[in-house]
């Protein structure tokens, strides 16, 4: 009766380590192809039956380390393991071997691995074994002694070295602990005062646009664009969307100030703020000798942009003050 077992993979094992498949050598071990029970050599009530068959091929596919074994039907005690194994209450087998070199290289390590990799070993012999996994289950030894994996020291991932902080702050890699702490308060510090800055800018900011907003609202009441009930309302749409709002405002204001300067000449065309003051002047039949000298002392950065801008406004004004006309 011949089956066949994968007897060992890649993966890591119960225990935390793993043998790498490709570095099993397994030429000495097909001269004397033995399969034990649970890698037993001197079993005790079974005496003489503990070769319970033979390995009659090993081939390697993939990661995989797959064994054809043939078990001695002639034998009791291995007639029962392998009658087992056909009837499915034995379904595993794994191998014995002889370390020759290990490994701790990350390349080398699996997530969950606890000890280093067996990179190389010599295999001893190959055993049908009731449960994977434990110590029967994959056995190893150094020169035909058992031998004991080292356990890696695995480092938090998440856990940073003081090099890698010190890199961080900018410090030489081997600074001390008191250089890194130093330089970590200097950064919260930093932080602190960056912080306490932006909060007053951003006070300062919010007050400058609710200045704005209250300038652009009250003109727009003082022209009839929004009634004074909805004062409050337009100003917390300045708070949603202050840009917007400004800007739609804005053009609102100047087209009714646009239509109040075309459409009556008798109307208030001008409020001149001048340190505070408000300088009325009237359209050009109204305007009166005074209002040229007037506007001359309390703003006359408005009276050159008269002269620039509207020429006609300014000729009126001159005339009134002055019976004649300029020459511009």
């Amino acid at each position: 009766m011949t089956h066949k077992f994968i007897v060992n993979t890649n993966d890591v094992n119960a225990y935390g380590y793993r043998v790498l498949t490709e570095g099993i050598d397994y030429v000495q071990y097909m001269k004397n192809a033995v399969v034990y029970f649970g890698h037993d050599r001197f079993l005790k009530d079974e005496r003489g039956s503990e070769v319970i068959g033979r390995c009659l091929s090993l081939s390697k596919e993939g990661d995989k380390l797959i064994a054809e074994i043939e078990f001695d039907m002639q034998d009791d005690f291995a007639k029962k393991i392998a009658e087992k194994v056909e009837r499915g209450y034995i379904r595993m087998a794994s191998i014995y071997a002889d370390i020759i070199s290990t490994s701790t290289e990350p390349s080398d390590l699996l997530p969950g691995q606890s000890y280093e990799t067996v990179t190389k070993c010599k295999l001893i012999e190959i055993s049908i074994v009731d449960i994977g996994g434990n110590d029967g289950a994959l056995k190893l030894s150094r020169n035909g002694s058992t031998v004991q994996l080292s356990k890696l020291e695995i480092q938090n991932p998440k856990t940073m070295s003081f090099k890698t902080i010190a890199i961080a702050l900018g410090l030489i890699p081997d600074a001390d602990e008191s250089a890194i702490l130093s330089e970590i308060s200097k950064v919260k510090l930093s932080k602190t005062t960056a912080e306490t800055q932006l909060d007053a800018l951003k006070k300062e900011v919010e007050t400058s646009q609710t200045q704005d907003a209250t300038l652009l609202v009250e003109k727009a009441i003082q022209l009839n664009l929004i009634p004074e009930a909805l004062k409050d309302a337009q100003l917390s749409a300045f708070k949603s969307d202050f840009n917007g709002q400004k800007v739609t405002l804005s053009r609102l204001i100047a087209e009714k100030e646009g239509e109040n300067g075309v459409s009556s000449k008798v109307k208030l065309v001008k409020d001149f703020v001048a340190g505070g003051k408000t300088v009325q002047l009237q359209a050009k039949d109204g305007y009166q000798k005074g209002d040229f000298v007037k506007l001359s002392k309390e703003n006359p950065d408005e009276l050159m942009r008269l002269r620039n801008e509207e020429p006609e406004e300014f000729k009126a004004l001159y005339k009134a003050e002055y019976n004649v006309e300029p020459k511009l």
